[in-house]
């Protein structure tokens, strides 16, 4: 049990400090921003032919109805995956096998760009199901024992897959890659 709780602990001290850097440059660059009501996103005002679309193969970029826990959830017959829970209003965490955890959390209007790596990150480009992503190894920087998997749904939203291990970094990776791909088919196209 100890050892769980530290690996939680790990996922959660990475995750804000990768979100933080994130939302730190983010708020720099206010050129662009988020469109709230434009053509291709239907909003409260029921004149389309869809008026409410809870699918998350709906609109092009919107990440803001991507529920990470269902696609985590639906992902547990093909992996290991046990202790699902909710964590933040994006977030989802979950135990992948006895010696990875996992954290899956969508950023609606943080791109792959935007993902912020510590010092010793090792960064390589990838490709997961139909979507560009980026796996980098060491996200946080020193530990050496984590890995992400950062996935372009456009270039302003992306969806993370933050792996812990007890015992080494490819086992980290390795996880994170098999969930990004079991999720990536529920993110929007």
């Amino acid at each position: 049990m100890g050892m769980q709780l530290i690996r939680n602990l790990a996922i959660r001290s990475i995750l804000p400090i990768a979100v933080l850097g994130a939302v730190l440059t983010g708020c720099s660059e206010k050129q662009g921003g988020t469109p709230t009501a434009g053509s291709d996103t239907p909003t409260t005002t029921g004149t389309s032919a869809k008026p409410t679309t809870t699918s998350s193969s709906g609109t092009g970029g919107g990440l803001e109805s991507f529920d990470a826990c269902a696609a985590v959830q639906a992902a547990v017959g093909q992996l290991p995956l046990t202790e699902i829970e909710p964590n933040g209003k994006a977030g989802c965490d979950a135990e992948f096998g006895t010696t990875v955890s996992v954290g899956v959390k969508a950023y609606p209007s943080l791109g792959v760009a935007d993902f912020v790596m510590g010092p010793d990150s090792k960064p390589s480009d990838i490709t997961v199901g139909s979507h560009k992503a980026r796996k980098v190894a060491a996200p946080g920087g020193g530990t050496s024992s984590s890995c992400a998997v950062t996935i372009e749904v456009t270039a302003k939203s992306r969806v993370d897959v933050v792996a812990s291990a007890n015992a080494s970094q490819d086992e980290a990776c390795d996880a994170a890659e098999k969930v990004a791909k079991a999720i990536e088919p529920k993110l929007p196209k």
